[in-house]
């Protein structure tokens, strides 16, 4: 029994350590194909919250970046910047203390059928190879600005369709940096990437769903349409339930009553019937009593003692009906008393669900103690019960119906909530996006962003203007160069060479010498001037109330008497010339005018007071008959005389005046009317000389010098381009250095003004020359320049360096002829 027994634990013990293996083998496959217990919950489970992971592979880069070779590049492959030079064109300015070599005839030429245009600075020019050795040049200052035009050179082993170059110039000012606009070429393929990294984004924004179009997006509208007809039928099986119940129980109802009150009446009658047979037998049995003479007074009330009276059916009814109204009425108090209770439950914070159901139990209960002469509601059956209880009838049933509310709830539960997470997720990384798509975003503020070749170098004329501030002598500028690649790569080169712009200005021109101001003063003065007084014809009497005549005498006496007083002179003499018109004879008019210089002249001794003989003697007359010497001067300038050379050759010749005269008024009759009417009128006139000498002074010249402090300091604000504050301090100096600063401001009518009233030299031509090219006479200012280049050689050197000279020297080629003037000896003016 034992041996048994032991065989047979054996057989379940190999079978159990048997079963281990596959146990685990399965769990192990299971485990490897579903990756985890919880997956494999989930797999079963459809309705779990699990989503399983995404996988991110870390990737390994093993190909060279695009931008490899630029590393293996000299230093001197790098883009660059050049001072621009245009060779067979003078255009722009001349470059200082530079050496250009050619290694190819090509250079920047213009087209052969244009020759005359203007070259496109903004335009790229293609070159073989041009190398340019100077740093620094001379840049003008114009209208407060200065040019500081450059070239870019990029070598073509910099660039490739994969690249794009990024170069930032920038001008350096004491610590001062100012970025200029980049110039940005790309290759075609870093173009079409850019552009293809913008389309993507644009397509990514696309793909966002905005919130106001969910509703037709990402609503399940199949879904919505089942949940909406499910809901639909819902209603009407629950309407339908209802209604069925309530036309089945009053169908039950009507012929219940009917099957009842058939039996309450046949009771009625039955009982009726019985009654009154009882009253008939009661009587017949009475009669017989009386036949037998017996006494039957109360015989029959009580032989009928014991029969029941029949009910009446309609009292009978009227009992039913109250008893239904008792117990309606109950069911509806109960039914408002539970309801009350229920809130107050709530009020109380008690748990109110199922309450209502529990407290009309009792109702139930108390309905029992209603059921009169035995009526049961197990009699009633259960499925009407409740209609029974509550006394509904069919018009109290109400159906439910789909309202606007419940198909937003629908609509809301039917949303495709995945789609939304992940519209909502792009919604969230577009930022990010922009970033990740749009690696090389599109170049601001740039002066040249272009699509290139990159089989030859890029040149790049680049133009641009900078403000001059005070003090500024000199710009430095300097480049930095990125170049980017489609892989992300990016390789940054060495810094550009640093190009240094000097600053000419016209301030420049200062003339230093008028700080010290030097006055000759003379010792023997005059002043001249002419008045004209009205005589009667043929008459010397002067009356100072005919006319004109006070204004005229006061212009002299006004004059002597500012000398002589407020000037402090000592009057010498005044010498009074009188003249008169052709009309009468010749000698005549001499005595003539004779006798109207003595009337002026005692005029005027008789109005300054004084001693007569020591006035008589400064006051001298002067007399010349017929002034024909004016009188051809005049004619001279007339234009509405078309004899007029005739007329002054009959003048030259004349030998006999009034015959002369006589001849002109008889062949020339109208030149004659315009000579008698406008040019006799001046020939009476008065020529008055004022000598004058200054007392105390021994020598006849005396000079003095005078250092201005305030002037040189106005000196300094002008060559600091401090205009304003120059201005302050000039304009109580007219002289060159004044109309100078007017020039450089721009009030070019003042400046003219002001030169007009100065000394002839090499300055004030070159000032003129440059206020001839501002009113556009060209003509004018070529005869300005070359005699200021007479005046002072050094102005053929100055002209490159002011852009509107330079501008008139290249237009009409006058380089030559500057230098030509500059070596011509000069005959200075003569000096009065």
């Amino acid at each position: 029994m034992e041996k048994k027994t032991y065989k047979l634990l054996s057989g379940l013990s190999f079978t159990s350590m048997l079963s281990i293996p596959i146990v685990t083998l399965t769990l192990m496959l299971s485990c490897s194909t579903s990756n985890s217990v919880r997956e494999i919950r989930a797999s079963r489970d459809p309705y779990a919250n699990y989503v399983p992971p995404i996988k991110v592979k870390v990737p390994v880069t093993k190909d060279d970046a695009l931008t490899k070779d630029l590393f293996m590049q000299s230093q001197s492959k790098r883009p660059n910047i050049e001072l621009p030079y245009i060779e067979g064109q003078d255009k722009g300015q001349v470059v200082v203390a530079e050496q250009v070599t050619y290694t190819n005839a090509e250079a920047i030429n213009e087209p052969k059928p244009d020759a005359n245009k203007v070259l496109d600075l903004s335009q790229v020019q293609h070159l073989s190879e041009v190398v340019v050795t100077a740093k620094s040049r001379f840049t003008p200052e114009q209208n407060g600005r200065v040019n500081v035009d450059f070239v870019v050179r990029v070598p073509k082993e910099l660039l490739s369709t994969n690249f794009r170059v990024t170069m930032s110039p920038k001008l350096l000012h004491n610590d001062s940096v100012v970025p200029l606009k980049t110039i940005v070429l790309k290759g075609q393929e870093f173009s079409n990437k850019q552009k293809q990294s913008y389309k993507d984004y644009e397509d990514y924004v696309n793909s966002i769903v905005d919130e106001s179009q969910y509703d037709s997006v990402f609503v399940d509208y199949k879904g919505v349409e089942e949940d909406i007809a499910f809901q639909q039928n819902f209603y009407y099986n629950q309407y339908h339930k209802e209604w069925s119940r309530q036309a089945d129980f009053e169908e039950w109802k009507t012929s219940k009553e009917d099957a009842e009150a058939l039996m309450a009446a046949k009771q009625t009658g039955f009982d009726k019937k019985l009654y009154y047979e009882n009253v008939r037998k009661a009587r017949e049995k009475a009669m017989k009593e009386v036949a037998k003479g017996k006494d039957t007074t109360g015989f029959f009330a009580k032989y009928m003692k014991n029969v029941p009276k029949p009910d009446d059916l309609k009292k009978g009814r009227t009992v039913v009906e109250q008893k239904n109204d008792y117990r309606l009425d109950f069911y509806k108090e109960y039914s408002n008393r539970a309801k009350e209770q229920v809130l107050r439950d709530w009020a109380t914070g008690k748990d109110t669900i199922g309450a209502y159901a529990r407290y009309m139990k009792n109702f139930d209960k108390n309905l029992k103690t209603l059921m009169l002469e035995g009526e049961d509601l197990t009699r009633i059956p259960e499925r009407f019960r409740d209609i029974y209880r509550e006394g509904r009838a069919m018009n109290q049933i109400k159906n439910q119906y789909l309202t606007n509310q419940d198909s937003i709830e629908i609509a809301q539960s039917r949303y495709k909530f995945e789609d939304i997470a992940l519209n909502e997720m792009k919604k969230e990384r577009r930022e990010e996006k922009r970033r990740e798509l749009i690696i090389f975003p599109y170049e601001e503020n740039t002066r040249l962003d272009t699509v290139i070749q990159t089989d030859r170098d890029f040149f790049f004329v680049y133009k641009q203007d900078y403000p001059v501030t005070p003090g500024m002598r000199r710009l430095r500028l300097a480049m930095n160069t990125k170049i980017d690649a489609i892989d992300r790569s990016s390789f940054v080169t060495p810094l550009s060479d640093t190009l240094s712009y000097f600053i000419s200005s016209l301030s420049q021109l200062v003339d230093s010498t008028l700080i010290s101001k030097t006055t000759t003063i003379h010792r023997d003065v005059y002043n001249t001037m002419v008045i004209y007084p009205k005589f009667a014809t043929g008459k010397s009497t002067f009356n100072i109330n005919y006319r004109d005549n006070k204004e005229q005498a006061d212009k002299v006496l006004n004059t002597y008497r500012t000398f002589s007083g407020e000037g402090k002179l000592l009057m010498d003499s005044v010498i009074i010339r009188v003249s008169t018109a052709l009309d009468g004879s010749y000698d005549d008019n001499i005595e003539l005018s004779m006798k109207r210089a003595n009337a002026l002249k005692d005029y005027f001794i008789k109005s300054l007071g004084g001693n007569k003989a020591d006035m008589a003697m400064i006051f001298k007359t002067r007399y010349s008959g017929e002034d024909w010497n004016t009188m051809a001067r005049l004619i001279v300038k007339r234009t509405d005389m078309p004899n007029k050379s005739e007329i002054l050759d009959m003048l030259t010749q004349a030998v006999n005046p009034d015959q002369c005269e006589q001849e002109i008024k008889k062949n020339y009759p109208a030149d004659f009317k315009i000579i008698q009417d406008s040019i006799y009128p001046l020939l009476n006139k008065a020529d008055i000389i004022f000598n004058m000498t200054r007392p105390g002074m021994a020598e006849e010249i005396s000079v003095n010098t005078e250092v201005r402090l305030d002037y040189a300091q106005a000196l300094r604000f002008l060559q600091d381009r401090e205009y304003w504050k120059a201005l302050d301090i000039l304009q109580a100096y007219p002289d060159y250095n004044t109309a100078l600063c007017l020039v450089c401001m721009g009030y070019n009518a003042k400046a003219l003004d002001l030169l007009n009233d100065l000394k002839q030299t090499g300055n004030t031509e070159y000032l003129r020359a440059i206020l001839s090219i501002r009113a556009g006479n060209d003509n004018e200012a070529i005869e300005h320049l070359i005699k200021a280049c007479e005046l002072d050689p050094t102005k053929a050197y100055r002209a490159p360096l002011d852009p509107e000279i330079a501008g008139l020297v290249r237009k009409y080629n006058l380089q030559d002829r500057l230098n030509s003037s500059a070596n011509t000896p000069v005959s200075l003016p003569d000096q009065e």
